[in-house]
């Protein structure tokens, strides 16, 4: 009998531990739960062996989510020494003041038993979980790990959650949570939500997957929510933020948040406001066609030639055909994510008239609480061209503001310039290094300057290999005007400018820049505002989520699909069976 005890019949041994061991733990500083954790067993629990955690239930109900310690570390997996108490830490959205019961169910496979252990306490007196009328939660983690101070730097995640969990995006919020001496404090945050997208085909959510040993089914897809969130970050250098992103209160109404962000306007004739500057977009183009910078109240423009935009690029010269810049679009094809609270995006895509086979994307978007306009192109080439120009990133401005330039270069050198002493027309007044962090104009007298700092460069081709460069350069120009641009390909600014160069078909030109219009006052400087800029936005932080495990989730592995159905002339055959 005892033989057949120890192999067959199921031992269920019950320990209770001793209430002192709890915690009850927030989701603060890139902590992702809440959470209950607990020493099960003050004494061994079950006995010699290996045990396998294999179920937590708290007050009667799953908790599928779990992490077990032993010997003061946390383990890989959920075996323990069954001679030894362990801990649980449970992700569990607990309340003050509650009573909780936790058990686990724990397996032998060697000896073919089970035992269970048990622990019940109180909840502290804390805040505890948020707002029970929401009830399901995420966790995004947010680092700061470049050692940089980051102020109402734009954050964009995307998540996707199980359609049945939610009705609406409405129902959203964005909760801050930091530690506040024992206790939380919790800070609602302003955000928008674009991109929502849902996946629902009922021809795919009917299949289900079969476990060959035990002949079990579940399903293998859900229908899906995705949306996109944006918002802004504060962080410390080398610190870690955690945001809940709560859902599930069909109820709730749509929040509304002030910002200093305002768009006006209709079609491409965008008026785009904030604290810090009023931007006016070209009606015809979508440009950026003129700048207040508010603090000065000094307005910077072009409008010398074509149409007069500040912002040109990208832009293609391959004669016979004129020189054709993004300014000059007339009315391209555009989409936009709706006007704030936290951003106004603006998407053109359209080729360019001349030459065939240019195609050309370009994004702008503009932020709340924020000097920063960030201006996105990429430039692709489908078909093989000669050019004498392939430039982006020019801005281009008249001399009734700007009296001087400034560049950091890659050694961290501030180098100036003054106009009046510069080379003029058609030669440089400066060459820098394609990989210069940030350049500037300013002007003393007016007290405004506008940068443009460049974060990311991508130059690959899609048919492999790089993008067609000949020594790429950014260059400074004075002549009836001031601008900057930087030069992909281009003889034309050379002393031997009839030179026809080859661009190859499938060359991709990406830029990634951060537009800055800035008060100046010369006992101030600037230049290191624009460093500490350029660090915040060029450097991202660190982002990672944290989803419960739902209920609706299979439990264990669910074997990837790696190959086409076929017919085999099984009924209901969805995948290859093993080969034997």
């Amino acid at each position: 009998m005892k033989k057949i005890a120890a192999s067959l019949v199921l031992a269920i041994i019950a320990l209770v531990s001793a209430a002192a061991a709890e915690e009850f733990g927030y989701p603060v500083g890139g902590e992702s739960w809440y959470y209950i954790k607990v020493v099960m067993a003050d004494a061994a629990p079950a006995g010699p062996g290996v045990w396998t955690v294999a179920r937590v239930s708290v007050n009667g109900r799953p908790a599928r989510d779990f992490a077990v310690r032993q010997g003061g570390k946390e383990l890989p997996s959920a075996d323990v020494d069954g001679t030894k108490p362990f801990e649980l830490k449970v992700r569990w959205s607990w309340a003050k003041g509650e009573v909780y019961e936790i058990k686990a169910e724990l397996e032998n496979a060697k000896a073919g038993t089970k035992a269970a252990a048990a622990w019940k306490g109180r909840a502290a007196a804390g805040k505890g979980y948020w707002n029970p009328a929401w009830k399901n939660y995420l966790a995004l983690v947010v680092s700061e790990d470049d050692n940089i101070e980051r102020t109402n730097l734009p954050v964009h995640a995307t998540f996707g959650v199980l359609s049945s969990y939610l009705k609406s995006t409405d129902e959203i919020r964005l909760v801050r949570a930091d530690r506040k001496g024992d206790d939380v404090a919790y800070a609602e945050i302003p955000h928008q939500v674009y991109d929502v997208r849902t996946w629902n085909d009922p021809k795919i959510t009917a299949l289900v997957d079969k476990d060959e040993k035990t002949g079990k089914t579940s399903p293998r897809y859900h229908p899906t929510t995705s949306f996109s969130l944006a918002f802004l970050a504060n962080l410390k250098p080398k610190e870690k933020a955690t945001y809940l992103v709560f859902y599930n209160n069909p109820g709730a109404r749509k929040p509304s948040f002030k910002t200093d962000l305002r768009v006006t306007g209709t079609g491409l004739a965008k008026t785009i406001e904030n604290d810090f500057y009023k931007v006016i977009l070209h009606p015809q183009s979508g440009t950026i066609y003129e700048v207040v910078e508010k603090s000065s109240a000094v307005k910077l423009e072009h409008k010398l030639e074509t149409n007069g935009s500040i912002h040109w690029n990208p832009d293609v010269y391959s004669p016979p055909h004129a020189w054709y810049h993004c300014s000059d679009w007339d009315n391209p094809p555009y989409t936009e994510d709706a006007a704030g609270p936290i951003f106004y995006s603006l998407r053109r895509e359209a080729p360019l008239a001349q030459p065939p086979g240019v195609q050309v994307a370009i994004t702008y978007r503009f932020y709340a609480g924020s000097p920063v306009i960030i201006a996105e192109s990429l430039m692709e080439i489908r078909d093989d061209i000669f050019v004498e120009a392939l430039r982006d990133a020019e801005v281009v401005f008249n001399k009734a503001v700007f009296t001087r330039a400034a560049a950091r270069t890659v050694e961290g050198k501030l180098e100036t310039w003054d106009f009046a002493s510069t080379k003029m027309h058609p030669q440089h007044a400066a060459v820098l290094r394609p990989d210069t962090p940030w350049v500037a104009f300013y002007g003393e007298a007016k007290g405004v300057g506008f940068a443009s700092l460049f974060l990311d460069l991508s130059l690959p081709n899609r048919h492999g290999g790089p993008a067609s460069q000949q020594q790429p350069f950014l260059y400074i120009q004075n002549g009836p005007w001031y601008y900057m641009s930087r030069g992909f390909v281009y003889s034309f600014a050379s002393n031997n400018q009839t030179r026809m160069l080859a661009v190859r078909a499938g060359s991709v030109y990406y830029e990634k820049n951060a537009f800055v219009p800035f008060a100046f006052k010369k006992e101030a400087g600037f230049a290191g505002m624009l460093d500490k800029t350029y660090a915040m936005w060029k450097f991202p932080l660190g982002l990672s989520d944290d989803f419960e495990t739902y209920a609706e989730s299979p439990e264990g592995w669910v074997t990837p699909v790696l190959t086409e159905p076929f017919d085999e002339g099984v009924k209901g055959a969805i995948r290859t069976p093993k080969k034997k």
